[in-house]
């Protein structure tokens, strides 16, 4: 299934400053029908110019005229083409290519028969086993390029020794298999040289394979110095990312969410690693490349979503494409971001490209993926450098009923149903825009300075241990935490971010936290073996946060809140024994509101209990938006909204929305008298639809549960949320 053409023309529909594009680069639609995920660039027809070849076409320049190559396998649905890595194999003078491939299991390389030809020929090499896709490194020193698969069962690389020109259907070079530590098997591989040596080493998601002297025939050692997501993207970067003389690492997240990089450090005489999150706002990052786009003499680090890599069964899948640069701040530590598209059929599958097709001295980035191809010519020449932008602020796409998520605006700013998942990924990205209409934009790359986090050991008890922690959120500012770790954990557990009704610390408190039974749910799900972080709300508890000193910053105590939250999830999968795959989120009241609003910004968590914490705005008291509007909350609706509460620029349908599918459980008291009972009912109603959308697993993904209480969370209900939990976060 592809993308409807609308896509292509959604700068029409958002904000310009929302998911601005970086001016500097011109989009070319090469061919909107490819589902071809790699691709080159190589002068085939010899004219001096670089065409490029994608799957079973090739392209000329300048007019990217396409014409057949070869003929590729299509494998259960998907084409044979995981990799076109350019290399003279043959010495005839003409590039070839190498393809690595997951479902024919086999390495072969292409040809280059030149544009006469009516196909390319094909040799197979090897058949050793699944492979996502490739590189191509000078593993050996020898000044030749050498073939690094992403191997999923196995681990080798092989050395290619050039030899005279091929007669048909005769092998020409000389391909040998070297293989490595079988724990670089997996998800996720790269090379560089690690530890300084002067060596370059192979990196996968279970640690680093250091390299012997003789590469070809020596014995590499396996370093286990750390445990990287399970889907690390293809490449993970060896780079000095600080200038501090020692290589770091830098990985994306090919089906989950988020961008990575590991700070090598020093304790005690031992290398130690310390992750820190890049930017967590996309998801199915597989590829990412480093390249001076604009000249500086500095790389930038280069990022764009695949497309459909699972077909639709991982969070974020149908959000709209996006290709994005960063440059590294080495005085904040942190990065600054630029868009360089959004929203059209532009991204990098699986082999994109930095290189100069054009020849006008800057990289151009080639764009790959199974949702068509394109290229974005880089613009920059004898320019400075590439322009930060900012994608969350500025108008917003209206709708004039928030409450129904049933439609979305087409090309032409018309409403019409959603009929595709990839009208409910657009539609997803209005309501954020939404969202941060009312509560000020979220804070992008350049707020996330390293968390710093230190904490005190305060409790032990018989089933975990209690620490009291502070960790930086932005620039000045920290989260007071309280952090309960069970004992005895032997694999990494599942986490819950637990959002209270701060009040008042007791070191007495089970939780850390006081207040009512119904408060307590950290402490309950730490005795269920669940490691819990429980951060105080912003001018609650602990942390006296003055809103009308930091105004400048933040236009509403939730938008705060939430990024507090996104912080607070940055810290969990920094500590070893959390299972960054298997994080959620639980709140009563307030602590509702937020667990909704931060899973909606944030993909990494993968469940939400929601107690006593919504309903549509209208069924609010008197219409008045009563307990929004101080400036712990979102003071900006009553300013800009007063007694409309219609005209709120989102609702709690649309906060589902943007949740699903991702699976909730509400608890919705009918005696609550801070939110009618009905209200809730036409939110699940309205968004049960969504879900069937979008649904790809086979539990229940929204779960209402409406005990004849107040204002509460009774034992009965956490006892059914907690086992409902364990059947979700898994």
């Amino acid at each position: 299934m592809l993308r409807h053409l609308w896509i292509c023309s959604l700068s029409l529909l958002v904000s310009p400053s929302l998911f601005a594009a970086d001016p500097s680069f011109h989009r070319h639609d090469i061919n909107l029908d490819s589902t071809f995920p790699a691709a080159a660039a190589i002068d085939v027809n010899e004219d001096g110019r670089l065409d490029i070849v994608s799957g079973g076409w090739w392209y000329e320049a300048p007019s990217w005229q396409k014409h057949f190559l070869r003929n590729v396998q299509e494998i259960r649905g998907r084409y044979d083409d995981y990799s076109n890595l350019p290399l003279h194999v043959n010495g005839d003078g003409r590039l070839d290519f190498i393809s690595a491939n997951y479902r024919s299991e086999s390495i072969f390389w292409i040809e280059n028969a030149g544009p006469d030809v009516d196909e390319w020929p094909t040799h197979k090499i090897e058949t050793p086993g699944h492979m996502e896709t490739g590189r191509l490194y000078d593993i050996d020193g020898d000044g030749r390029l050498d073939l690094l698969p992403a191997g999923k069962e196995f681990a080798a690389w092989w050395s290619i020794v050039p030899g005279p020109p091929a007669a048909q259907g005769i092998q020409s070079a000389t391909w040998n298999r070297h293989d490595l530590p079988i724990q670089l098997a997996g998800h996720g591989i790269g090379f560089g040289d690690v530890d300084g040596d002067g060596l370059g080493d192979v990196i996968g998601d279970k640690g680093w394979a250091k390299a012997p002297l003789d590469r070809s025939s020596g014995q590499w050692e396996w370093q286990p110095e750390f445990v990287l997501p399970r889907d690390a993207s293809i490449p993970i970067l060896v780079h000095d990312v600080d200038s501090d003389g020692d290589a770091d690492l830098i990985l994306g997240r090919g089906h989950r969410t988020g961008l990575y990089w590991l700070e090598q450090q020093t304790n005690d005489g031992e290398r130690d690693w310390q992750m820190h999150a890049i930017d967590t706002e996309w998801s199915q990052l597989h590829s990412i490349l480093l390249a001076d786009l604009d000249n500086d003499g500095r790389n930038e680090l280069i990022a764009g979503k695949r497309y459909l890599g699972h077909d639709g069964k991982d969070v974020g899948e149908y959000d709209p494409m996006v290709m994005l640069a960063y440059q590294f701040d080495a005085d904040s530590c942190t990065w600054q971001r630029t868009v360089l598209d959004w929203g059209s059929r532009a991204g990098m599958d699986l082999d994109p490209k930095a290189v100069d097709l054009d020849a006008d001295g800057d990289l151009d980035l080639l764009c790959p993926t199974r949702g068509g191809l394109c290229l974005l010519e880089n613009l920059h020449v004898n320019e400075a450098e590439l322009s930060p932008t900012a994608h969350t602020e500025g108008t917003f796409v209206d709708y004039p009923d928030h409450t129904d998520v049933s439609v979305v605006r087409d090309v032409t700013g018309e409403l019409r149903a959603i009929e595709t998942p990839d009208d409910a990924g657009l539609r997803r990205a209005h309501i954020l825009a939404g969202m941060q209409q009312a509560m000020g934009p979220l804070p992008g790359p350049e707020m996330r300075v390293p968390l710093d986090a230190e904490s005190e050991l305060i409790e032990e008890t018989e089933n975990y241990q209690r620490y009291r922690v502070t960790f930086a959120s932005a620039p000045g500012e920290r989260v007071i935490a309280w952090l309960l770790m069970p004992n005895d954990l032997t694999d990494r557990a599942s986490a819950m971010l637990c959002l209270h009704q701060t009040v008042p610390i007791g070191k007495d408190e089970p939780a850390g936290l006081g207040g009512k039974p119904n408060l307590h749910y950290a402490h309950e799900l730490a005795n269920r073996g669940y490691v819990c972080l429980v951060p105080d709300y912003p001018s609650f508890g602990e942390d006296a946060f003055d809103f009308e000193a930091a105004a400048d910053r933040w236009q509403s105590g939730s938008m705060k809140a939430i990024w507090n939250n996104i912080r607070s999830i940055d810290y969990l999968e920094t500590l070893p024994e959390v299972n960054p795959d298997r994080i959620g989120v639980i709140g009563h009241s307030l602590g509702g509101h937020n667990a909704l609003f931060t899973a909606a910004f944030d993909q990494r968590l993968n469940a939400v209990i929601t107690s006593c914490g919504f309903t549509e705005f209208h069924q609010y008291y008197s219409g008045d938006l009563k307990g929004w509007t101080s400036l712990r909350y979102m003071p900006h609706i009553a300013s800009e909204y007063g007694n409309n509460p219609d005209r709120v620029p989102f609702d709690f349908q649309e906060v589902f929305a943007a949740i699903a599918p991702r699976p909730v459980f509400i608890n919705a008291p009918i005696e609550d008298s801070n939110f009618e009972i009905k209200g809730v009912r036409a939110v699940v109603q309205s968004v049960e639809p969504v879900y069937a959308r979008l649904r790809s697993r086979d539990f229940q993904t929204i779960r209402l549960e409406t005990p004849n209480v107040g204002h509460d969370f009774p034992p009965d209900i956490r006892e059914a949320a907690y086992e409902w939990l364990s059947e979700v976060l898994r």
